[in-house]
């Protein structure tokens, strides 16, 4: 009975683990907000925030892609789901990507989601440091303190400025 029991579990986890979704995920009042990293094969890769070889990246909206993008920067880190914000005509999750050089410079984004849809905003450079944000009515603001000088992104309407 035992072996029985041991044999169930061993298949339980190859099961478990030939299921792993290999993309970062955030839930919005529209569906599930995901980034998908391939690398220059075509295979998906785990997109944790480590470094990576990768190729394109897949923003999607319930599984299907909001859009795609190509990039050829070696050991650059995945792009990072931070949060969500919900507005009164959708939500807007904050990425967070960083450049991959050794300032510790980033960019920021949106992705504004609506029951039409979702769409990316504009890029947002030269972050540094953590990013703070704030929130009030429908426009966000982030900020990022250890930029010299102090930089504020405001994001309103599905476009950063």
């Amino acid at each position: 009975m035992t072996q029985f029991f041991a044999s169930l579990a061993a298949l339980l986890l190859v099961v478990a683990s030939s299921t792993i979704v290999l993309a970062q995920d955030l839930d919005t009042r529209y569906g599930k907000i995901s980034i998908v990293a391939f690398d220059r094969q075509g295979n998906s890769i785990l997109d944790d925030g480590a470094k990576a070889d990768y190729k394109k990246i897949q923003y999607l909206l319930n599984d299907k892609v909001i859009q795609e993008e190509v990039d050829e920067t070696v050991g650059k880190p995945v792009p990072e789901l931070v949060r969500v914000f919900q507005q009164s005509k959708g939500d807007a999750v904050l990425v967070l990507a960083d450049t991959g050089e050794t300032s510790g410079t980033g960019a920021i984004r949106f992705i504004d989601v609506t029951a039409a849809g979702a769409k990316l905003s504009n890029v947002f450079p030269n972050c540094k440091g953590e990013p703070r944000y704030s929130r009030k009515g429908d426009v966000i603001r982030v900020v990022f303190k250890e930029a010299k000088p102090l930089k504020v992104a405001t994001y309103s309407n599905g476009f950063i400025r």
